[in-house]
């Protein structure tokens, strides 16, 4: 029989005298072409909302180097200078240009930030006066000027190097906060200054001498300065905390071997692209496939998020770069006085 509306509903049936109420149910073939339109809408759906957590993950990204760039800019107004990418390092080389100094700390400038990002207890634990991380292979020791200003196990700077901090992790980012290098167990960041790192890495000082980026081993750079515009000179850039190619994930709080910022035009290594490669490790079409969350080499800028990294810029501002961007504006806007300012837009 049909009910109210049209639809149909149970009916009645007399057998041999008796009255029998037959239901009509699904049959196994609507009920497996039911099954397969939910299977196909979550396939939709899915997708969707991965995108959102996405977006939802880059924001707070976003989010957290602007208060990089809030703390370095109440940083400069307290000192007249922008906070040093680091201090007195123990593995940069020495000569009569590029000296070293001789009470090495091996310190973060991300340090210097804790007072402005609500983490004033956490600097005073330790002592910014003392080491902050002793490099652990002798050989990687190529400051023969200097020695280790105390022990950070006993002045508190190890327990302050291995505190993880969310200000300085991306969510997007995977794997484990810490890790182990030769310094010891510490807890790792997505974000660092942009300098030369491969020129802070092999010569001490040597922002003193060439001032070039923002940013370097005991750099002390004033507005006045910033010659291209504070708005067209990265200050901050991301990078993963994933492992990489070659060299050890970045430490928030000490600097140690192939540690010693991001560099987002840094030349070339066997066909390594830039942005387009971030997350590539390995020869692009060679035979190390690209691994999410992978860099192929140290003090590269790098992200999970898809098409790009973020930066933060001089006056605060954060920009999202495409990874399309080329080797020549990378350059042009890590450097603060080459006469170039090129538009990201």
């Amino acid at each position: 029989m049909v009910g109210l509306g049209g639809v149909r509903g149970p009916c009645s049936v007399e057998v041999a005298g008796t009255r029998r109420l037959v239901r009509h149910g699904f049959t196994l073939v609507e009920l497996l072409v039911v099954i397969a339109i939910i299977a196909v809408l979550i396939g939709l759906l899915l997708p969707a909302v991965q995108s959102a957590r996405e977006a939802a993950r880059r924001s707070s990204c976003s989010n957290n180097m602007k208060q990089l760039g809030v703390g370095a800019l109440t940083y400069e107004s307290a000192n007249k200078a922008f906070p040093p990418a680091g201090k007195s390092y123990a593995v940069c080389q020495v000569n009569t240009t590029y000296i070293g100094d001789p009470r090495i700390l091996n310190m973060s400038g991300m340090v210097l930030l804790l007072p402005a990002m609500e983490q004033q207890a956490l600097q005073d634990s330790g002592t910014l006066d003392g080491s902050f991380a002793e490099v652990g292979n002798s050989s990687q020791v190529r400051n023969t000027s200097g020695a280790p200003a105390g022990s950070s196990a006993s002045n508190g700077n190890a327990r302050v190097r291995q505190q993880q901090l969310p200000a300085f992790v991306c969510p997007s980012a995977t794997g484990s906060r810490t890790t182990n290098y030769g310094a010891g167990t510490y807890a790792k960041t997505n974000y660092d200054f942009v300098c030369d790192r491969a020129n802070d890495f092999n010569w001490c000082n040597y922002w003193r001498v060439n001032r070039t980026h923002i940013s370097g081993e005991n750099s002390r750079t004033t507005f006045q300065m910033i010659e291209d515009g504070s708005s067209k000179t990265f200050l901050f850039a991301e990078t993963t905390s994933n492992g990489r190619c070659n060299g050890p994930d970045n430490g928030w709080a000490h600097r140690e071997w192939a540690m010693t910022g991001i560099d987002p035009g840094m030349s070339t290594l066997n066909n390594w692209t830039y942005i387009s490669t971030w997350t590539t490790c390995g020869i692009p079409g060679g035979p190390n496939p690209p691994l999410a969350g992978r860099l192929g080499d140290w003090g590269r800028a790098g992200s999970l998020h898809p098409g790009g990294a973020q930066f933060v810029m001089a006056d605060g501002s954060t920009r999202f770069v495409n990874e399309s961007a080329s080797q020549t504006v990378l350059n042009q806007l890590s450097r603060m006085r080459d006469g170039f300012a090129p538009s990201l837009d």
